[in-house]
């Protein structure tokens, strides 16, 4: 007798090699359908938390360069003087964590920011932190905020008197924000491997745009 005569069909043959072939087969088809186990349970992560800011931006510098197709767009700059990066606590450390708390002030910050007709606020924002030991730390992040109803056409026109925030009741924009740092200094470089995620306020002021104050942590 040949080896010829025992050959099998082709799907006899495939079954006769691995007989659970079918039946993952058929498993794999059905979880395709229904998709993955869902979750019973949350994610875990934490947040460490890192410092915090208040940067006051400068009204003599704040440059309207008119609308365009995806919004009004206007420049905003910190005022170096007012601008503090600072540890609630005051710790000389990281809570939990040992590492060198980060305080100093905003040597300078930079906003090019799109105001669209739905009055939501798009920010694309870079700073430079000066640390109190003379380090150096680039952040930058984007962050989206809601003006209110007719709160673009406000910052853009200045009018509204004092309706649209004053000095002892500001206008504040809830903000959450995910900032990115870079520094090559060594006492600080473990901040360039974190994700950061501010919450904070934008707070607006006889409608223009006058304080960004937030919390960061790191998400862990």
């Amino acid at each position: 007798m040949t080896t010829s005569s025992l050959e099998l069909p082709p799907a006899a043959a495939r079954s006769a090699a691995a007989p659970g072939a079918a039946a993952a087969h058929a498993t794999w088809r059905d979880h395709t359908k229904s998709g993955p186990p869902r979750r019973r349970g949350f994610l875990d992560w934490s947040l460490l938390y890192l410092f915090s800011f208040d940067v006051e931006l400068d009204l003599e510098r704040q440059e309207t360069l008119g609308r365009f197709p995806d919004g009004a767009r206007i420049n905003l700059y910190s005022r170096q003087d007012l601008s503090r990066v600072y540890n609630v606590g005051r710790e000389s450390t990281v809570p939990g964590d040992g590492r060198p708390a980060i305080s100093g002030k905003i040597k300078w910050g930079g906003d090019q920011a799109v105001l669209r007709e739905d009055d939501i606020g798009s920010c694309n924002i870079r700073v430079s932190i000066q640390t109190d030991d003379r380090a150096v730390i680039h952040m930058t992040y984007r962050l989206f905020g809601y003006l209110g109803p007719g709160g673009v056409e406000r910052v853009l026109s200045g009018k509204g008197g004092d309706r649209f925030g004053t000095e002892d009741h500001p206008f504040d924009v809830p903000i959450v924000t995910s900032p990115r740092f870079q520094t090559t200094d060594l006492k600080y470089a473990w901040i360039n491997d974190l994700q950061g995620i501010g919450f904070g306020r934008l707070q607006v002021i006889r409608n223009r745009f006058r304080r960004n104050t937030q919390d960061i942590y790191a998400l862990t």
